[in-house]
């Protein structure tokens, strides 16, 4: 897996999940990224996967994020799918029965907002969507 296409589709709503279908050389799904200001940098999370990246502006974060989140699934395709599921689990990803390729992940915090932003009033949710 060299490079995994994504695009950031806007806003995002507090009831979207997570969600991950890994398939032998791709990756399809959406992921909520959260953004805002830390001190002088924009920060750009997914909580749900622990990735993150950060810039001088929301671009820069964004596209730290992405890279961040490449060598992440790169590095989770060089393990087996048996060790996949175990390390999807770990950080507390669940297998759907139906669909054991495909992956959900509930995580919401409990204000709707991540903390330890400068200004967690104007942090943005967004959906991060494989192409």
């Amino acid at each position: 897996m060299s490079h995994i296409e994504m695009n950031i589709l806007g806003e995002a709503g507090n009831d979207l999940l997570d969600r991950l279908k890994l398939l032998p050389h791709e990756v399809v799904g959406t992921l909520r990224i959260f953004s805002g200001q830390q001190g002088e940098y924009w920060v750009g999370i997914i909580p749900s996967l622990n990735v993150s990246g950060y810039g001088e502006n929301e671009v820069d974060a964004f596209e730290a994020l992405k890279e961040n989140l490449d060598t992440f699934f790169e590095d989770l395709f060089q393990l087996s799918e048996a060790e996949r599921g175990i390390a999807m689990a770990n950080i507390g990803w669940k297998t759907e029965k139906t669909f054991p390729k495909k992956f959900s992940n509930s995580y919401v915090d409990e204000q709707k907002v991540l903390k330890n932003f400068d200004h967690p009033e104007q942090v943005k949710k967004s959906i991060l969507q494989t192409a």
